[in-house]
């Protein structure tokens, strides 16, 4: 009797299960098999394990149920799609319980006839994922597929067989899976071998998934078979002699996102962008056309700046696609008139503003609200104007507390100022406005690394404006000490609603007494939860600080800790080891003035001061 092997299907002869269907998994050293139970719909008894439950059996209570075995001519057939599993399915027991007659050798063409034949299908979608489901789990082996996708052989103009089928069986199973996980979100379109630059469907109301399968599918069906007949007809010719499919071309030309990978390429590689460039715009490609936008509108190592092709180039990517950063590109455009003579056209600059506002883009929501605020190419609507603003200060100031410096809080922060010096916002002036371009300088400085275009400009007038102001409010710019009578900042501090750490303790060698308050990073809170300490929360542990600012100071920053020297104080309650502790509350005693930190409701410390001194090191400060 030939031997039993893994993957085998078998009925138990006889025992508790006898008359169940099961696949061997494991064959132990004791000669036990370890066997997974399926559904019970073969034995007709009743369920007494779940479904996939592993048992332990010997060789002489198994009957192996021989396969269907599939000859030469059929299994070429399967893997080409021209029969499909339907073709033999009742002959076929238990489910899928095939074999292969000897083994084929799986080529990228076969992957190219299969997609080719299941598209021709009413219904290709189950197909496709059946078929493939048929390769990876019954007749991987004996495809001898060695290798289903190696990152090293990735290409966009593959040399051999090997590297071509390493490359469209990775994109076929990519496609697999995602496919079976449904798009749970747009992000993991982005995880494709082959991104959806076209994104036909997604802005659509009337979207569904199975509509979102099917774009996606038949995007990648056709750019794998584009690869395909790519590689055969260059096969053997001289490169001079090569055509390339558009997705290879669309992967050259997206190597080169910035300007620098430009200037750093050899003559012959800008001349191959440009020629890339040009054929894909012929296609109607939106890569070329968004690439040819923002050359032309920028300018770069291979495209002079050119404002009237720029804008017919927005304007056509926006119509393609919706693509509210070319919306916003237009609102700037018609904003100072670049296609006008210098002369602004504020209501187009509106519409597009608006249009890129409404997809959450920074820059297009406070240019809405300045032109909201003056009534430029709109009806004045100062509210409305001011209700942005606000909005997106609160935004971008939980991403600088985060430490995304990248994030476009200091044009928040700015036009606060100036609604503030005007008086647009209820209850704030001059000081408040002194503070909010404090907070203006401290972003633009944090953000200097990521050289975002008119920062110099708008520091340059920042700049002048904490000037001017420290001369208006009798500020002294050298001031390093701040005397309060309430510890400034601590409702801050409680905000995250995760433990505080309080420190009240002496400086060495002095009688000085301070009172310290330091947020928790999420991994010192899951340390002292006795969770893992992962490290994917960051360099900092993935804590939020705080924004501080002391106009009287002239300072920003951004912290997890505060710390005040105590004058006049009492020290009224604290634990009895002295050591730091953890609160999760405070009050302020209205009866007594006191300070009070609780911990689970229980009062842990309390103390009076006179006053709570500020002293910072000005250094420190970018």
């Amino acid at each position: 009797m030939e031997p039993f092997r893994s993957g085998d299907w078998i009925r138990i002869k006889y025992g508790e299960y006898e008359g169940r269907v099961a696949k061997i998994a494991i064959l132990k050293k004791s000669g036990e098999y370890g066997v997974i139970l399926y559904e019970n719909e073969f034995a007709g008894g009743k369920d007494d394990l779940p479904k996939d439950a592993i048992v332990m059996l010997e060789e002489t209570s198994m009957q192996k149920l021989d396969p269907y075995v599939l000859d030469q001519k059929q299994l070429r057939a399967l893997v080409r799609a021209e029969i499909t599993y339907d073709d033999f399915a009742e002959q076929v027991f238990p489910q899928f319980n095939l074999k292969a007659e000897r083994r084929y050798t799986m080529m990228a063409t076969d992957i190219k006839k299969a997609l080719v034949n299941i598209n021709k299908q009413k219904d290709p979608l189950p197909l496709f994922k059946e078929w493939f489901w048929i390769i990876l789990n019954v007749f991987y082996e004996d495809l001898n597929i060695s290798i289903k996708y190696d990152e090293n052989l990735f290409s966009d103009f593959p040399k051999d067989e090997k590297e071509i089928f390493s490359t469209v069986f990775g994109m076929t199973e990519k496609l697999y899976w995602r496919l079976e996980e449904r798009f749970g979100r747009k992000e993991d379109v982005e995880q494709f071998l082959v991104r959806f630059d076209e994104e036909p469907l997604w802005d659509k109301p009337d979207n569904n998934r199975v509509m979102l399968e099917e774009s996606a599918y038949f995007m990648i069906c056709n750019d794998i078979i584009e690869r395909i007949d790519s590689y055969l007809y260059c096969k053997g010719k001289p490169q001079g002699a090569w055509i390339y499919s558009p997705s290879q071309m669309r992967h050259v030309v997206s190597s080169y996102e910035q300007d620098e990978d430009l200037r750093k390429a050899t003559p012959e590689e800008r001349a191959l962008f440009k020629d890339f460039v040009k054929k894909l715009y012929r296609l109607g490609d939106v890569t070329a056309i968004r690439i040819l936008a923002w050359s032309y509108y920028k300018g770069n190592a291979c495209y002079r700046q050119n404002w009237n092709k720029s804008e017919k180039l927005l304007l056509e990517l926006f119509e393609k696609t919706g693509d509210p950063a070319a919306a916003n590109g237009l609102g700037y455009i018609y904003f100072y008139g670049r296609t006008n003579q210098g002369v602004s056209e504020p209501e187009r600059a509106f519409q597009y503003f608006s249009y890129a506002a409404l997809d959450g883009i920074d820059e297009s929501i406070y240019m809405v609200a300045d032109m909201l605020i003056h009534g430029t190419g709109i009806r004045k609507n100062i509210d409305m104007g001011v209700e942005m603003l606000v909005t997106g200060y609160r935004e971008t100031t939980d991403d600088i507390c985060h430490g995304i410096f990248e994030s476009r809080f200091a044009e928040y922060a700015f036009r606060m100022g100036e609604a503030s010096e005007e008086g647009l916002l209820y209850g704030l002036g001059n000081r408040d406005a002194f503070r909010f371009y404090l907070e203006t300088r401290y972003a633009l400085q944090k953000r200097r690394p990521y050289k975002y275009f008119g920062d110099d400009v708008l520091l340059a007038r920042v700049n002048m404006k904490i000037e001017t102001m420290q001369a208006e409010l009798g500020i002294d710019p050298n001031r390093t000490e701040l005397k309060a009578d309430y510890p400034i900042f601590i409702n801050q501090m409680y905000e995250s609603r995760l433990p505080v750490k309080v420190t009240i303790y002496k400086k060495r060698g002095t009688n000085d007494q301070y009172l310290k308050l330091s947020r928790l990073s999420f991994r010192e809170l899951l340390g002292r939860l006795g969770g893992m300490q992962e490290d994917h929360f960051g360099e900092d542990g993935g804590i939020r600080k705080i924004l501080v600012t002391y106009p009287e100071l002239s300072y920003t920053t951004t912290s997890a800790e505060i710390e005040f020297l105590l004058e006049e104080e009492e020290i009224l309650k604290v634990p009895e080891n002295g050591r730091p502790f953890f609160t999760d509350e405070f009050r302020k005693n209205e009866v007594t003035g006191a300070i009070e930190f609780y911990a689970h409701g229980d009062l842990v410390a309390a103390l009076d001061a006179k006053w709570y001194v500020i002293k910072i090191r000005k250094g420190k400060n970018i």
